[in-house]
């Protein structure tokens, strides 16, 4: 089946299935096959999946309830409750290709039906223009079914890709909503896992579902009722298979689904510490701590070696038992089919054709069975997935609530503050106003809660209590676009995207021409250096802008505040990783834009806050001194000491 990304097959070989009528339909033949020659790709494709959970984590999860009785109806129960509101946007697509299994089914149906009139009227009867009657019936039909084969096939990968799609966009609409505590606390790789092994997994049982699993299930039960046509005796012996198959399944697959769980988290331990080292190579080999961070790694292969050699040996023995108990089953059906046919109790038409059905039962219980390490890994899949949608979003918006655009002051009433995993509030009882059009800088030691003010103010987090107001307006009654329109923000670490010059910049206002996109690199003092480099605006940055200094990343960050047009600009910790001279140049450039704006900035350099218009200085949650730099030297208090403090450091 086609697909965007290329196929991740599970399974492990089948019983060898006699030649049978259908076994050439397009989708079929080359299904075994694909699971069988596609489980090392689908291993590989797991061992990429990036969930950074500890693997020493105790905390244990409920694992999903995928078999009841040994089946895999509940995994197909909760991919599919996963799955409906998706598909519910593509019910013409999925309809044309039930449509077309339909007819691959009775094609199918019918092929050992003319095996037994061939034998048993043809044959036997000498009829000559019955046998070119039943070859032309058969081409015409076997005919028309490979035409409704191929479309469903291409209907089928057009409608399975645009499911895939929509889950992906919802999936990335559900992060994008997730409240900034939840980036906080969790590593990037943790969430990415859900865009690659995760979706990856579930990816492989919806592009599949139609081949591997509908059509040997509609195949099955007109099977079942063939059996009866041609002999009920026979197929009373035929059905034990049922149990009999089912068996293996029921004692081994809780286990299966354990270890398969298991073994998703020893992956995703494995890749955080390879995305940790990654990220660290710096102090590690500063440190030279190669060899301790191999060890940390090496227990961690370890512990994903051991998983994977359970999960994969029971996940092949939930298959396996199947087709050792098929096997075993077939020589007692063959043996008694057999004695009723020399006795004459059947015909060899009836017999052959026994023969021929059961073989198909066999091989689509097979086939189905096959496909129950896809849905297990499926519904582990759905269920990580899920775990993002419990997860809090941002606070929702106030039916028509607008925040002004400030005019007046923006003010702190009583705010308090306390991140989810700590005890002890990080603003306590916070009371501020700021003026509007007034520069202020918020200084003070490490933990004062300085950048918190500007995450509270962006309403990235919610007050504890209190409120905060712009122009006496409660940012909370408002809309976060209402808000968050008036507020351009430079952070310490300059955010850029992997795209051009221009459009990093133009992200601060999507609808910007070229022209106010030169002109806000023209306020930022970056115009001149960009029409020097070859592609000029056009040229691409890089990876979070690694091709760019860290003065020319934060002046490309300054361009796309300008261009915002913000009432309010925040700026945190801007300029603390910049050389002094570069940090000199960022401020005149800081100065000079901010004029006209309310413009706070966070920042530990008291040297850089001595030439805003006001100092605010915090200590444990609170505002202990506000003045000007030379108001604040002058008396007695923690700024001063903090200013002595500085002068003793340089003497």
């Amino acid at each position: 089946m086609a697909t965007d990304e290329e196929e991740k097959v599970s399974g492990t070989e089948v019983a060898p299935a006699a030649p049978l009528a259908g076994r050439g339909m397009p989708g079929r033949e080359r299904a075994s096959a694909e699971r069988k020659a596609g489980e090392d790709a689908r291993r590989g494709e797991d061992d990429d999946e990036g969930d950074e959970q500890d693997e020493d984590d105790d905390d244990e999860e409920d694992l999903p309830v995928v078999f009841n009785a040994g089946e895999a109806v509940g995994a197909v129960a909760t991919v599919f409750r996963f799955l409906k509101p998706h598909l519910a946007a593509h019910k013409v697509g999925l309809s044309l290709v039930g449509l077309g299994l339909l007819v691959e089914t009775a094609f199918n149906v019918l092929m050992p039906l003319s095996l037994k009139y061939f034998i048993d009227e043809v044959v036997e009867g000498g009829d000559e223009s019955a046998l070119i009657d039943v070859l032309m019936v058969l081409g015409i039909a076997g005919l028309v079914t490979s035409i409704t084969a191929i479309w469903y096939e291409r209907k089928d990968a057009e409608t399975t890709a645009a499911v895939m799609a929509d889950i992906r966009r919802s999936l990335f609409r559900r992060v994008q909503g997730l409240r900034a505590a939840y980036f906080a606390r969790t590593r990037s790789g943790e969430i990415v896992s859900r865009f690659s092994g995760d979706l990856a997994a579930l990816e492989n049982g919806v592009v599949h579902a139609a081949n591997w699993a509908v059509l040997p299930f509609l195949e099955l039960v007109t099977g079942i009722v063939l059996l009866f046509v041609l002999s009920w005796q026979l197929a009373l012996v035929a059905l034990l298979i049922f149990p009999i198959a089912l068996l293996g399944p029921k004692l081994i697959a809780p286990k299966a689904i354990e270890a398969t769980y298991e073994l998703k988290r020893a992956q995703a331990g494995a890749l955080g510490t390879v995305n940790e080292q990654i990220a660290a190579q710096s102090v590690v080999k500063a440190f030279g701590l190669q060899r301790v961070t191999r060890r940390w790694f090496g227990r961690r292969n370890e512990a994903v070696r051991i998983a994977q050699t359970r999960a994969t040996f029971l996940t092949t023995m939930v298959e396996r038992s199947v087709t050792i108990a098929v096997l075993l089953l077939h020589l007692v059906v063959f043996g008694i089919g057999a004695w009723l046919t020399f006795h004459g109790h059947i015909s060899l038409g009836a017999f052959v054709t026994f023969e021929g059905v059961f073989w198909e039962i066999s091989y689509n219980i097979t086939n189905l069975m096959q496909f129950v390490p896809v849905t297990l890994h499926a519904a582990g899949a759905v269920k990580h997935i899920e775990e993002v949608s419990t997860q809090p979003q941002e606070a929702g918006d106030r039916e028509g609530g607008v925040v002004p655009r400030l005019s007046s002051e923006i003010a702190f009433e009583g705010v308090v503050f306390a991140y989810e995993d700590e005890d002890e509030p990080v603003l306590q009882g916070l009371d501020l106003r700021i003026p509007a059009g007034r520069s202020v800088a918020i200084v003070g030691p490490s933990g004062a809660g300085k950048s918190t003010v500007v995450n509270l103010l962006l309403r990235l987090y919610e007050p504890t209590r209190g409120r905060i107001t712009i122009d006496g307006r409660d940012v909370s009654d408002g809309s976060l676009a209402s808000l968050r329109d008036q507020i351009a923000v430079v952070f310490q670490d300059s955010i850029l995207f992997g795209t051009t010059i221009r459009e990093n910049i133009r992200l601060g206002r999507p609808d910007a021409t070229d022209a106010e996109v030169e002109a806000a690199a023209k306020a930022a003092e970056m115009h001149k250096f960009i029409d020097r480099l070859p592609q000029g605006y056009d040229t691409l940055v890089g990876e979070r802008g690694a091709t760019l200094s860290g003065g020319q990343r934060q002046r490309i960050a300054l361009a796309r505040a300008v261009l915002r047009n913000p009432a309010i600009l925040l700026l945190d910790e801007a300029t603390s990783a910049l050389d002094q001279t570069t940090e000199a140049a960022v401020l005149r450039t800081l100065r000079r834009i901010g004029r006209g704006r309310t413009t706070l900035f966070v920042t530990h350099r008291l040297t850089t806050a001595a030439d805003f218009d006001e100092i605010l200085v915090m200590r444990d949650g609170r505002v202990v001194q506000r003045g000007t730099h030379a108001e604040l030297v002058e008396k007695r208090g923690l700024y001063r000491r903090l200013w002595q403090d500085r002068e003793r450091s340089f003497a």
